[in-house]
């Protein structure tokens, strides 16, 4: 049997495995030696070291830990329940403000912490018990909070961003500008959705009455108290790497050291808090590391094996032009990713699709918005819906699996419009770059 086909075969016992609930990092890792010894010999064990070294020499993935240490100071910091408590009284007075409150806290919030389950996780316990108490839509609600975390990863800085740079090499400084825009329009629609949706039926989500609301003067000073730390944080980060004062990496230690100046100011920093985000990086981290292993030698593995070339030329066979053969990958990303962990993905994916990206002329860096924004999708869609079980493991009983499926739906459909805005106008997503120093 010719390698090519073997490389296909090979890739498809990954997916499976991994479906199955094998960890990632073993079904990255495992299957490609095994293929490799018996197709290629013992040159593939050399491979295995060459390429742990390559991925612990790989400096822009030392932003991937930074980011991440970032994130987990600012769910301790108490932003998050600031940021949603001004919020909740700034528009509790509209039909779905509540819903609207959740995915603008959210969008701010995820741009400081760029991590799906911590974004899930820390918006439910807020946003949830008051949408359920005032009677909102289990749907509605759930699906809100759902979207508002999955945010994080749309909106840098992302890891699931960096980590796209990182397998591609694509800039990751560019990578972050590119989404900005995207991100933020992302925010955008789902508020229009959340508010049209309660307009036409406000007993889906009833205001907050006057009197359990703040107003005035006091309304003012606590929207500023709690806006002002997290943008100053954002604009810093981003900022810096818009005008090419310093790189990914640098600007993670400075959302680093930011972030540890906030919970100071909060009164919130203590050698708990720092243990237990530490820890937590190191965990994250770890598992991140593993993952980039298996991925850089299945990526080695598949290569000198020609399934790239393979898969190329089966792809050509269609002759659907540069649009069409875009719109082929960006459904098998959203297909895969309806089972399979975001991160395997991009390493499964992208050495794939590479040769296929120059081959057809499309810029790497715009495919790789497109590529990222098809995956937040997925991570709300049956049956390995992940925002949908994070969420579970915080909601009362009566809140049902069959109610988050049924909020993720509308909010799925506006994710696909808004990925469609970006392939109809590439000026979204290529603006920022372009102009960047």
């Amino acid at each position: 049997m010719a390698p090519e086909y073997l490389a296909f075969i090979m890739l498809g016992l990954i997916i499976t495995s991994i479906i199955i609930g094998i960890p990632v990092a073993f079904c990255l890792a495992s299957i490609p030696l095994i293929f490799g010894y018996f197709v290629l010999g013992t040159r593939t064990f050399p491979m295995l070291a060459m390429q742990g070294w390559g991925t612990n020499v790989t400096y822009p993935f030392v932003a991937a830990p930074l980011f991440i240490f970032m994130g987990s100071l600012m769910e301790r910091s108490g932003i998050a329940e600031q940021l949603f408590e001004s919020f909740y009284h700034l528009l509790g007075r509209v039909s779905g403000g509540l819903a609207l409150a959740t995915v603008a806290m959210a969008t701010i919030f995820g741009a400081c912490t760029g991590n799906v389950g911590a974004g899930v996780i820390t918006i439910g316990l807020l946003a949830l018990p008051p949408m359920l108490n005032r009677g909102y839509d289990k749907a509605l609600a759930t699906g809100s909070i759902m979207v508002g975390g999955g945010l994080g990863v749309t909106i840098p800085p992302s890891i699931m961003l960096i980590l796209y740079g990182a397998a591609t090499g694509v800039s990751i400084s560019k990578l972050f500008m590119a989404a900005i825009i995207p991100g933020v329009l992302l925010g955008i629609m789902y508020i229009a959705y959340i508010y049209g949706r309660a307009r036409l039926n406000p007993e889906m989500a009833p205001s907050v009455s006057i009197e359990n609301r703040i107003q005035g003067m006091a309304l003012f000073k606590m929207t500023l108290k709690s806006l002002v730390p997290p943008i100053f944080l954002i604009l810093a980060v981003l900022g810096s790497i818009f005008f090419g004062i310093v790189s990914p990496s640098e600007a993670g230690s400075m959302g680093v050291i930011g972030s540890l100046i906030l919970i100071a100011i909060s009164k919130k920093l203590n050698l708990q808090v720092f243990t237990q985000s530490v820890t937590y990086t190191l965990k994250i981290t770890s598992a991140i590391v593993l993952i980039c292993l298996g991925g850089k030698i299945f990526t080695g593995i598949f290569i000198a094996m020609g399934g790239d070339v393979g898969l190329r030329n089966f792809m050509e066979m269609f002759n659907l032009g540069t649009t069409g053969m875009m719109l082929m990958m960006l459904f098998i990303v959203f297909i895969l990713g309806m089972v399979m962990d975001w991160i395997a993905l991009i390493f499964i994916l992208t050495p794939i699709f590479g040769p296929i990206i120059s081959a057809i002329g499309m810029d790497p860096l715009y495919f790789g918005i497109l590529f990222c924004t098809t995956l937040e999708i997925s991570n709300m869609t049956p049956p390995f819906a992940y925002s949908v079980f994070y969420l579970k493991t915080i909601t009362p009983p009566e809140v049902t699996i069959g109610d988050m499926y049924r909020g993720c739906v509308p909010f799925a459909i506006v994710d696909v419009l808004c990925t469609a805005l970006l392939i109809l106008f590439p000026g979204l997503v290529m603006w920022l770059p372009s102009i960047m120093k």
